[in-house]
């Protein structure tokens, strides 16, 4: 059982690889393209086709097996294509009700899971965690040093649950060659060692990397949401995602696990293999996802499809509702979708200008410095299998990106179906 720390990526992915037969003598599938409107709402047609060209590249250079894209604007599809391989060693291409692992993009569901019960007065963002939670009750912060000269301290202010919102608790994900994110990868949970009654306990043993509130790090905070979630609403994670959210939004395929009958939907999901070629990934993170697991992952551990994503998407656009079935309040996706970071700790990271973080999603702060075409308030987040979405309210569109590979940072296709798809814009302002 992998548990939740997405670290497994970083670990010995070279021996994680299958080769597949040579690309070339793989029989290369035409692009899926459907029209579902003839109006186009204020896109130019023949400058969105610049979307499926470029994403063909990726796929003809044997970077990519498959890439899914689909853009919405005021709630209708304008484009929607499915090029490449769902299987490439199996010649089977991509479909529109392909199955694929979204990792990362569970965590806004499981946000939107917290948040129903925000909206129940069941908690405050500025308590403290161990309030609901007191496994973590005695958390330690890394000061310096390592192994039997590690110095640590104690917090000098309370884990609030907004921190956890913001990837500023603290925790880690054992990413990077730091100090703290060396125990995070030699910690029992990476070897499915712990139960899940104590896995909260485990994980409370690791030091945080700084204080809580005073920086920005990518770590295991919304999968400490989820078991919020369950302690609050006293229901297993995905049973209670599905209440709330996936059932009344008619989101059939999106859950922790593929059941039996839809397997062969389940995408591969491809890496580097040692001869730097594009192979299947053998013990993927987080497991095969074809059974239910123990501990179901609110921060990386949920698969789903293109349309039931969009409904997701569409609920966020639409200030909490879709197709008359209301999620949130509005003013609950105005906080959601607003930047909750220090102007110090904005941008959150260096290699992401003028973005701020909202709850569980990067938001845009202003233009002037943005690397990519975007509006102000634009918000959403990617997978680490190479699956990315974007909701801009000022033009109200949603931008969706579904592929397999492993690391999402390898072969940055959605930085181009963003730009591709902003400048097929042709209507007046």
């Amino acid at each position: 059982m992998k548990y939740i720390l997405l670290a497994v990526l970083f670990i010995s992915l070279s021996g994680c690889v299958v080769s597949l037969t040579d690309r070339e003598t793989i029989v290369q599938q035409p692009p899926v393209v459907i029209d579902t409107v003839d109006n186009k709402q204020g896109f130019s047609e023949k400058r969105l086709e610049r979307i499926n060209t470029k994403m063909q590249e990726y796929i003809d250079q044997g970077k990519l097996a498959g890439i899914m894209t689909l853009v919405s604007r005021n709630n209708e599809i304008v484009h929607f294509s499915a090029q490449g391989m769902q299987d490439k060693a199996a010649g089977k291409a991509l479909q529109r009700d392909t199955i694929f692992r979204i990792y990362s993009m569970t965590k806004p569901i499981t946000a939107v899971a917290a948040l129903t019960l925000w909206e129940q007065g069941k908690f405050h963002m500025n308590d403290p965690i161990a309030m609901y939670l007191p496994e973590l009750a005695k958390l330690k912060v890394y000061v310096s040093g390592s192994g039997e000269n590690m110095v640590l301290e104690d917090l000098k202010s309370p884990m609030r649950i907004i921190d956890l919102f913001t990837h500023t608790a603290g925790f880690s994900y054992g990413f990077t060659g730091s100090e703290v994110d060396k125990l995070y990868r030699a910690s029992p949970m990476m070897q499915g060692k712990v139960k899940s009654e104590d896995l909260l306990s485990e994980l409370a043993k690791l030091p945080l990397n700084h204080q809580p509130g005073t920086k920005w790090n990518y770590g295991a905070n919304t999968d400490v949401i989820g078991f919020l979630v369950e302690r609050l609403s006293g229901m297993k994670l995905g049973d209670y995602v599905e209440q709330e959210i996936l059932a009344p939004l008619g989101m059939e395929d999106t859950g922790f696990y593929v059941s039996a009958e839809k397997a062969h939907r389940l995408s591969e999901v491809y890496s580097t293999n040692k001869e730097g070629k594009t192979a299947v990934m053998k013990n993927e993170p987080l497991g095969d996802f074809l059974s239910d697991p123990d501990i179901h992952n609110g921060g990386g551990g949920m698969v789903s499809t293109v349309d039931d994503y969009l409904r997701f998407a569409h609920m966020l656009l639409n200030d909490g509702e879709v197709d008359g079935v209301r999620i949130l309040g509005r003013k609950t996706i105005e906080y959601m979708r607003t930047n909750h970071l220090p102007k110090n700790l904005v941008p959150y990271s260096p290699w992401s200008a003028s973005e701020g973080f909202g709850l569980a999603m990067s938001v845009t702060m202003h233009t002037d410095e943005l690397k990519f075409m975007g509006s102000e308030g634009n918000y959403g987040w990617g997978g680490m299998a190479s699956t990315y979405f974007r909701i801009d309210p000022v033009e109200n569109m949603v931008i969706i990106g579904m592929a397999q590979f492993i690391p999402s940072s390898t072969h940055r296709y959605a930085d181009d179906l963003r730009n591709l798809t902003y400048q097929a814009l042709v209507d007046e302002k």
